[in-house]
């Protein structure tokens, strides 16, 4: 990868990834089911992540030319100042990618230490029973116990697991059960494989506000979906919002996610528990009919404006060849290729006009 196919690269995912996120957050505005608003942003983020990967292996279409009919010493300082630009940007964005991953894995690292120093195991299928809660069907978990969290979350790496402060073992056996339907159904819609993709998309783009965005939108809808089915189950929704509201008030003195963080906890940030207890009050009034089809053609939608929006490239490459209608394959793509002879263009058709040496040499 050369400098201007980085800077091209870069330019395009960010508007790609816009349109995107935009477009995933109308469609949720559209569906109101919150089971088919979390399959939305997975699409979404399994889209993002696919427009990283096509932008860096596939060749794309140039439907633009650089604007403009630039004099060669003009065209000469664009190229030199966006080369410049570009490794500026480039070494900006390292340095925020690998403080965030840094970051994620000193987390992942002080979480599994509070697992095994700060927690304690307890009978899954006794706590189940005694909560009146079906198990996960088809795969073990485990649910710890601490003192010193004051809201209880889930997490998994290789095996699931919940952990649960002390308090709700010996409190009321109604907030127990909310509370074990609440994470078991984050485990059961794979949550944690949504929060693993969207940590991916995060730290790809930690400068783009829109992943920022989308990050918090999804991990609302996360908790709406899981409040609705623990409600629902617990057929209560009064004493699924008192059990809400303890939780809040447990965390208002000590953070949910003072260890914890990187998890998916049940009490989150204040604002989140308010529009969660809102959404739950509207869903205790009844429930709007809504079409079958709006969620399906929300989804097929999204997946097929991520497909044609891989096409739409910025048109910054000043040295494009206008030779060709379509960019060279990257070089890494391309040798793969040529070891299975698959011959393809990994080279800008030549044209007098652009040439880097016609560009710094008059003629002589």
């Amino acid at each position: 990868m050369n400098l201007r196919f980085a800077f091209e690269v870069g330019c395009a995912l960010c508007l790609q990834i816009t349109v995107v996120i935009s477009l995933t957050l109308l469609f949720q505005r559209w569906i109101s089911s919150a089971r088919m608003q979390c399959r939305l942003w997975s699409i979404c983020f399994v889209s993002v992540i696919g427009l990283v990967a096509a932008a860096l292996l596939l060749p794309h279409r140039r439907f633009f030319d650089f604007p403009g009919d630039f004099s060669r010493e003009t065209t000469y300082n664009v190229v030199v100042w966006q080369t410049r630009i570009t490794i500026i940007l480039f070494g900006v964005w390292a340095t925020g990618a690998t403080w965030s991953v840094l970051r994620r894995g000193m987390l992942c690292v002080g979480l599994m230490r509070f697992l095994k120093t700060q927690c304690e195991p307890v009978d899954a299928t006794e706590l189940l029973r005694r909560a009146n809660v079906a198990p996960l069907s088809d795969e073990s978990f485990s649910i710890l116990t601490s003192d010193k969290i004051q809201g209880p979350f889930c997490w998994q790496l290789h095996r699931p697991m919940i952990v649960l402060p002390t308090f709700l073992l010996v409190d009321d056996e109604t907030m127990l059960r909310h509370v074990l339907l609440h994470e078991l159904e984050h485990l059961r819609t794979q949550h944690p494989m949504q929060h693993f993709l969207q940590g991916v998309c995060s730290t790809l783009f930690w400068f783009h506000p829109m992943a920022s965005l989308a990050a918090r939108r999804a991990e609302l809808t996360r908790e709406y979906l899981c409040d609705e089915v623990a409600a629902k189950t617990a057929g209560k929704f009064g004493a699924y919002l008192r059990s809400l509201a303890k939780i809040a008030e447990c965390c208002g003195s000590v953070s949910c996610t003072e260890v914890p963080k990187g998890t998916l906890a049940f009490g989150n940030q204040p604002s989140a528990l308010v529009r969660r207890s809102n959404r739950l009050v509207a869903l205790a009034e009844g429930e709007k009919p809504q079409s079958r089809w709006r969620p399906v053609t929300a989804m097929a939608g999204l997946l097929l404006c991520a497909v044609m929006i891989q096409q739409l490239w910025l048109p910054t490459n000043a040295m494009a060849s206008h030779r060709s209608r379509w960019s060279p394959w990257p070089s890494w793509t391309a040798n793969a290729l040529h070891q299975v002879n698959v011959h393809v263009r990994d080279f800008e058709s030549f044209e007098n006009g652009v040439h880097m040496h016609e560009l710094m040499f008059e003629d002589q």
